[in-house]
């Protein structure tokens, strides 16, 4: 049998620093599995963790060791590409080279298949409560069919089991709409394969009901791997589980970790409760939990679960509270705050994380600007806008109408003014671009053209520099190929008017979006035979469509280091990239969002826990206090010096905020009534700490 370690702590209890202790361990033996470094698989649950075991081995043991790093996901990306060949033995795929399917286009060509049934509204019950049918829009519907799928392939649940399933738990969904689910399933399963296409179901659904059962790739993972580290095993799918089993009994050694109190993916996929089996035969290593809190070195989930039950019990000093009557006024002392904190030197900007279970547009604004106006740097982590909200783009896709005929897409003289104020902004101010837009702009059904400035009488008015520039961008215009593809045009665009600009990193973002994506969409046309002979104009008019509608976002590279600034993220966010800093600011904290515990939830995702309604995983979702209990004390193990609980009476729209922590922001307030009056903030209650 396999050496097999379950390592188990609280967040921040030093799981990932053991686990890299073990790597270093089997460094020092001078085994050969370290000079093969794909013999050594290194699993964990972000790419953040992938980064952070990186700089953590770095740290242990220097430079000079990469094993193979990578998430559950990636991995199973890996190994179904690598085993491509297999499959195609297996007859599992077509013997074609695969291609990786986005979310974004899975969602648009999934529609395309099932839109007879979308047409019919049969699937109008795949609503958000399951207690009510309701109506959803096509875009829902479809979004819920394929996580059904993705969930169905992270449990290794067959298709064909379905039906039970749902009638197992008791669902009010009529049987011939229940036969529609399963057959649409299988339709976009038999299409997939069938064309070679790969999305994060079908990549899953391959790995779990076809590579792990074969004999061939089950001899090749006892060639290729002699060890196995996995970290954050709470957050992985149930198909990872048998992988580690199954390595368990062909005698690889493994060390894993985990703690389900920390399962921020629960009902993303992940099954903390099926890996409780490998810890029945593990040697079980329990770390301490973390000493450096704003509670001190106590027992928190005990100590929680006793504030949540007694509204009389007391905070610590390091917990106070912000508290205003508007919202607009919570968010402008919340600044105040940090700038005195950080101008008195008791604090440093990266040191700072300001949570929530939402932000909204308006919070986002309000303290981009405000951190701006002191020069303080705010870091939006992992911020995912729709591609059409940036400007850049919204010119580009403007531009685009200039160069390809019959896409049946009209610009506006808006959308041209802007275009021209984005494209040329030294050369041509708002007014001049409006005007120029009125007089030189024609829109054509077969396509947009920009007119000589000569079209308007006074054109003496734009000025010699603007016209210039203006007459440059036309005759550049007329000078490009539309028999070339989309991508090459706004590469061409972006280099000549955008990159001398020196964008900074999140203006450039959406660009690189945009690049790719573009790129991948009219890949997909080139790789599907019957979609081959679509004409550019088609496919153009529906990437723009996909675009304006919002569906596609920019996702921002991971940052490589600690964030230097101060953090603004969600709890989901926070929690997932595993961060940690001196100063925590909850906003809303009486805002009732704060009781799901910033859980996100795929479609009735707690039914294909493998244990079902039996599982402890599920109580999750039957008891709300459970799952503020495991946010809080997930959190509070991220925090050392200070938590301020920062509470507006009004929320957003004008509404009474009274959430389940309206009764810490009462204690926090009575402990210390001096240090919630505005103004007097960081004399009273910061400089306590001093």
């Amino acid at each position: 049998m396999a050496v097999l370690q379950w390592i188990s702590g609280r967040s921040r209890s030093g799981k990932t620093y053991a686990l890299v202790r073990e790597f270093a361990r089997w460094v020092g033996q001078g085994s050969s599995v370290i000079p093969r470094e794909r013999s050594l698989l290194f699993l964990t649950d972000t790419v953040e963790g992938r980064q952070a075991i990186q700089r953590e081995i770095e740290s242990q043991l220097g430079s000079g060791y990469a094993p193979y790093i990578t998430t559950p996901l990636g991995f199973m990306q890996d190994e179904v590409e690598l085993f491509w060949p297999l499959l195609v033995q297996a007859e599992a795929v077509a013997p074609r080279l695969p291609l990786r399917l986005k979310p974004e286009t899975e969602l648009m060509w999934a529609q395309r298949l099932w839109q007879p049934w979308l047409d019919q509204n049969t699937f109008a019950v795949l609503g958000e409560n399951h207690d009510r049918l309701r109506c959803v829009t096509g875009d829902r519907a479809t979004r819920h069919l394929l996580d059904i799928f993705q969930l169905a392939a992270f449990a290794r649940l067959s298709l064909d089991d379905l039906p039970q399933l749902l009638s197992n738990h008791h669902l009010e969904i009529p049987s011939e709409t229940v036969g529609a689910i399963v057959t649409a399933l299988k339709q976009w399963q038999s299409w997939c394969t069938a064309h070679s296409l790969l999305t994060y179901g079908i990549t899953t659904d391959l790995f779990g009901r076809v590579l792990l059962e074969h004999p061939q790739y089950q001899a090749s993972l006892r060639q290729r791997f002699q060890c196995l580290l996995a970290d954050n095993t709470h957050n992985y799918p149930a198909v990872m589980a048998d992988l580690i089993e199954h390595l368990n009994q062909q005698g690889i050694e493994i060390a894993l970790t985990h703690q389900p109190m920390g399962a921020v993916r629960l009902g993303l996929g992940a099954d903390p409760d099926a890996f409780l089996g490998l810890k029945e035969q593990a040697t079980v290593i329990e770390q301490s939990p973390p000493v450096n809190t704003v509670f001190g070195a106590i027992d928190l989930r005990l100590h929680i679960q006793a504030l949540l039950a007694t509204p009389q019990s007391t905070l610590p000093e390091k917990i106070a509270a912000i508290q205003t009557t508007s919202r607009m006024q919570l968010l402008q002392e919340v600044v105040e705050t940090i700038a005195a904190a950080i101008h008195q030197g008791m604090v440093q900007p990266n040191e700072i994380a300001i949570l929530a279970p939402g932000l909204d547009s308006v919070a986002r604004y309000v303290l981009s600007s405000e951190f701006k106006k002191r020069r303080i740097p705010l870091v939006l982590w992992n911020e995912q806008r729709p591609l059409i909200q940036s400007p850049f783009v919204r010119a580009l896709l403007t531009l685009l109408t200039f160069v390809y005929p019959y896409t049946g897409i009209t610009s506006e003289a808006t959308a041209v003014a802007e275009m021209l104020t984005v494209l040329l902004p030294r050369e041509i101010d708002p007014v001049r671009a409006g005007l120029l837009s009125c007089y030189c702009f024609q829109a054509g059904l077969e396509k947009s053209e920009l007119l000589s400035t000569t079209q308007y009488s006074h054109w003496d008015r734009f000025g010699h520099r603007a016209t210039k520039a203006y007459e440059e961008l036309r005759h550049w215009l007329t000078g490009l190929a539309p028999e070339k593809p989309p991508v090459h045009i706004l590469e061409a665009a972006i280099q000549r008017y955008l990159w001398p600009q020196n964008l900074t990193a999140s203006e450039l973002a959406p660009l690189r979006s945009l690049l790719e994506g573009t790129a991948a969409y009219w890949q997909i046309y080139d790789h599907l035979a019957e979609y081959r002979a679509t004409p550019t104009a088609e496919r153009l008019r529906e990437w723009i469509f996909l675009l304006r509608r919002g569906t596609i976002t920019a996702d921002p590279l991971p940052s490589l280091r600690q964030p230097q600034g101060v953090l603004l993220a969600t709890t989901f966010q926070y929690r997932s990239a595993q961060l940690a800093h001196r100063w925590h600011f909850w906003l809303d904290v009486g805002s009732p969002r704060w009781q799901d515990g910033g859980l996100q939830c795929l479609w009735q995702a707690p039914m294909f826990l493998r244990q079902g309604a039996a599982s402890p995983s599920a109580r999750v979702w039957q008891w709300e206090s459970e799952r503020l209990e495991h946010l809080l004390v997930d959190l509070c193990s991220r925090v050392s010096d200070r938590l301020f609980l920062c509470h507006s009476d009004l929320a957003a729209n004008g509404s009474e905020q009274e959430g389940p922590l309206s009764p810490w922001v009462d204690l926090a307030v009575g402990d210390r009534p001096q240090a919630v009056t505005n103004g007097t903030m960081i004399n009273n209650a910061i400089c306590s700490t001093a």
